[in-house]
């Protein structure tokens, strides 16, 4: 328990020191004026990659904890079929997302392999955890399920509400974290907009970004798990 609130702490720290590191590298790394088309379809996929990831974070803490009230053996079904850590690839996603619709394209490079170094040790020390607790049935799944990126075949057979159930009661509880997304790239965008190209197009920001919301939240209702 200590040691995961030290990596909570320390995750923080990091994470406080990345925000003063874009504060101070802003102009350098956040776009100029650009086509209106080239940004609207950067800002799509990037939230589109945000939602996504925030979704996966909640199936997968929602199903890890409905499995663990059942039983106490290894769980590898559900999110935990796509991927071994999937919270860890849901946060991946959630940053990727911002970074491609704040930021320019270059960073995102840097973003990934910042966050697969940083993130290294900690997988691989859960890992260790997860052998010495299950033992051959845990190193027989790491044969079948990749650690972190989904494997091809995965992903042409993937069938969503198998491998990603949701339930509002889930949604529920991560609802404030999905809102600050939202806000977060709605006042940069906003800025950003106004500066380069006035009212109009801060207007068709918001309505496009009300617009993706609208469609996450029909996603949601589409494959939310019916009690």
């Amino acid at each position: 328990m200590r040691i995961k609130r030290r990596s909570i702490l320390v995750n923080g720290i990091i994470v406080a020191c990345a925000g003063l590191i874009l504060l101070y590298f802003y102009r350098s790394i956040t776009p100029t004026k650009q086509s209106t088309l080239v940004e609207c379809v950067l800002d799509a996929i990037g939230l589109a990659i945000v939602f996504f990831g925030q979704l996966l974070r909640i199936s997968a803490r929602g199903y890890k904890s409905r499995q663990m009230d059942k039983n106490a053996s290894l769980i590898a079904t559900g999110p935990y079929a796509l991927v071994r850590h999937p919270m860890y690839f849901g946060s991946f996603l959630i940053g990727l997302g911002l970074v491609t619709a704040l930021l320019k394209i270059w960073v995102v490079p840097v973003y990934i392999l910042l966050y697969l170094l940083w993130y290294r040790w900690q997988i691989y020390n859960e890992e260790k955890h997860l052998v010495q607790k299950f033992g051959q049935a845990y190193l027989d799944y790491s044969q079948t399920t990749s650690r972190f990126f989904p494997h091809l075949r995965v992903l042409v057979g993937l069938n969503l509400k198998e491998c990603m159930p949701l339930r509002l009661e889930w949604i529920k509880k991560e609802w404030g974290t999905i809102l600050a997304w939202v806000l977060v790239v709605a006042f940069f965008e906003g800025c950003y907009e106004l500066q380069w190209y006035g009212v109009a197009a801060l207007l068709k920001e918001l309505i496009s970004l009300f617009l993706l919301m609208s469609v996450f939240l029909g996603f949601v209702f589409v494959f939310r798990e019916k009690q």
